[in-house]
């Protein structure tokens, strides 16, 4: 079992998995149609799970190391989206 213990661990965790399925879901959109669901899934479930409220206060904590955890946030989330799109072009096909 896996537990983050650290809420800085547990909120990039969050955010990657957030970032893998929104980036998912564009290329879903893009490839498939879905224009009407895209409104509720990309700004209300991903932006609810990748909570960014939560790295801007992280960020501004007294603790050592805030900027740094945006900075880590940002290049994961990066490195998140160039990861997924290319296997989620290759698994979802266009819509004939």
């Amino acid at each position: 079992m896996i537990t983050l213990e650290d809420g800085r661990t547990a909120t990039l965790a969050a955010n990657l998995i957030g970032v893998a399925i929104a980036t998912f879901l564009v290329v879903f959109m893009e490839r498939r149609g879905g224009e009407h669901v895209r409104h509720l899934l990309l700004p209300g479930f991903c932006a609810g799970l990748t909570t960014f409220s939560a790295v801007v206060g992280l960020t501004l904590e007294p603790r050592e190391g805030g900027q740094l955890f945006l900075i880590h946030n940002l290049i994961f989330s990066l490195l998140t989206i160039v990861v997924i799109m290319p296997i989620a072009r290759k698994i979802i096909s266009v819509r004939a």
